[in-house]
């Protein structure tokens, strides 16, 4: 249970500074003096930097990752009322699904987490710091009750940890949420939707902004800003209307589950191998050579042995992935051709192994690029298979990806693609966009609570605007908000 009510009123200034927040004494500058406020122990201060904390935990399919953002209340009328300064990141390997059969374990895998948490944030911020982990793909995946056992554990490892647990502190993700924070991380850091220019005034449109693709273990997802309708009606119930800063954005989003990278792997192994096979846990793939073989691979709550065949190869390789990707219904995006594409997580970290891009500042390649690499990595001979634990599944993750993004969502080989991992030195995941509303949430209790008009409210109508018509919803999700803003869900 959470240890407060959930307020839905989101017309109120719900971030124009920090309440019981981390206050520098640094002197502001003059821009500052007239509109910047902080809470500092109870008390108000006038013209203080304010500085706060975040704690996003996102417990994919293949690990826990912890995102601890600070963060700096902005100045700037025309962009966001708070803004990032720095990312704290950490994971830990193998994912909460992998402790099904025990979720007391999954709790304690978060442990080193929160002491990475608790060493970077001051002691008396603890509880002015709100914390929240969201399970994805790979909880999603499991069945029966093993996810809300999972999820029990971790909520009393999260209420215990000192940290401030917001409503629904712990709780599956859905999809098309993962989609919509993914997005807004990645625009709000290439800053396509706002500026940082107190010169200059943003004025958001579709052309400006870019798609995001995000490659899970478990699910993939896409979402993006269309310039016509055309795809709503081609797709209806995709839609998410938000208005920002009095723009009104009609975003397309969509997530496929069971099409991450592991969870593809195991389909389409289970497309090319008899059934006399699978049930005895044994799978076959043309993607791997005859003489090879992966004893004891797990997924699906299974251990899996994989053997190579006499006809390995690419177009082998391919053929098998085609069909799975063909029968998975991805949608065609002609809306897309030609335009600006942003790929990350598994997109990638195996452009990173195939030596598409040289590190984590990323870069633009072609679709074929994928294809070329595909190629080679599915020449290699079992010799040459040996080292990392990607290595094995090169041939077949590079084909998925490659096949993904051609037969399934119609690019052509000379499709250029940016591949990121971080910008400005954060990492491109959906755990920013969700912060926002984190912290959104945790300022809207504390004004309920100590009874204080927000600071600055007559001057920053903008920032109320942002944050309650798009952080509150983002965030909450539940239904009475989106009906009070009118927003298609």
């Amino acid at each position: 249970m959470s240890p407060f009510p959930c307020t839905s009123n989101f017309l109120l200034l719900l971030v124009s500074c920090c309440f019981f927040s981390f206050c520098t004494t640094s002197e502001p500058s003059s821009s500052a003096k007239d509109s910047q406020f902080c809470y500092g122990d109870g008390i108000l201060h006038k013209n203080s930097p304010c500085r706060f904390f975040a704690i996003v935990f996102d417990a994919g399919s293949t690990g826990t990752r912890l995102h601890l953002y600070r963060y700096i209340h902005n100045v700037n009328p025309n962009g966001l009322p708070f803004i990032v300064e720095e990312e704290i990141f950490q994971e830990a390997s193998p994912g909460l699904s992998s402790h099904s059969s025990n979720p007391k374990e999954a709790a304690r895998s978060l442990k080193p987490l929160l002491n990475t948490a608790r060493s970077v944030i001051p002691h008396y911020m603890w509880q002015k710091t709100p914390i929240t982990l969201k399970a994805t793909a790979g909880l999603r995946l499991l069945p029966g009750d093993l996810a809300e056992d999972i999820l029990e554990a971790i909520e009393e490892e999260i209420f215990a940890s000192g940290f401030f647990a917001v409503p629904n502190a712990v709780s599956v993700m859905s999809g098309s949420d993962e989609g919509i924070y993914s997005w807004f991380t990645l625009n709000l850091l290439l800053e396509t939707l706002y500026t940082k220019d107190p010169q200059k005034i943003s004025s958001p449109h579709p052309s400006k902004s870019v798609a995001a693709f995000d490659l899970g273990g478990g699910s993939t997802q896409l979402t993006f800003w269309p310039e016509t309708n055309e795809i709503f009606e081609a797709y209806p119930g995709f839609e998410r209307d938000i208005d920002f800063f009095g723009t009104h954005i009609r975003l397309f989003t969509h997530s496929f589950l069971g099409n991450g990278l592991i969870a593809a792997r195991l389909n389409v192994l289970l497309e090319s191998t008899h059934d006399i096979y699978e049930e005895e846990q044994k799978l076959t793939t043309h993607c791997l050579p005859r003489d090879y073989h992966i004893h004891e691979w797990e997924y699906s709550l299974k251990m899996w042995t994989i053997n190579g065949t006499e006809l390995y190869s690419f177009a082998a390789c391919y053929d098998s992935v085609k069909v799975f990707v063909e029968q998975s219904e991805i949608m065609k995006l002609k809306d897309l051709n030609g335009k600006l594409i942003y790929l990350f997580s598994y997109f990638f970290d195996r452009a990173l192994n195939a030596g598409l891009v040289k590190d984590n500042n990323g870069g633009t390649i072609r679709l074929e690029q994928f294809k070329l690499a595909a190629e080679k990595a599915c020449k290699r001979k079992s010799s040459e298979l040996e080292g990392p634990h990607w290595l094995p599944w090169q041939c077949l993750d590079l084909t998925y990806i490659y096949s993904l993004l051609k037969d399934g969502y119609g690019f052509d080989d000379g499709q250029q693609l940016v591949l990121a991992k971080k910008i400005k030195g954060m990492e491109v995941a959906w755990a920013q966009g969700l912060s926002y509303g984190l912290i959104n949430e945790f300022n809207e209790f504390e004004a309920s609570v100590h009874g204080t008009e927000k600071p600055g409210t007559n001057n920053q109508t903008n920032n109320s605007t942002f944050v309650g018509n798009i952080m509150g919803y983002i965030y909450t999700g539940t239904t009475n908000v989106l009906s009070f803003f009118n927003l298609i869900s």
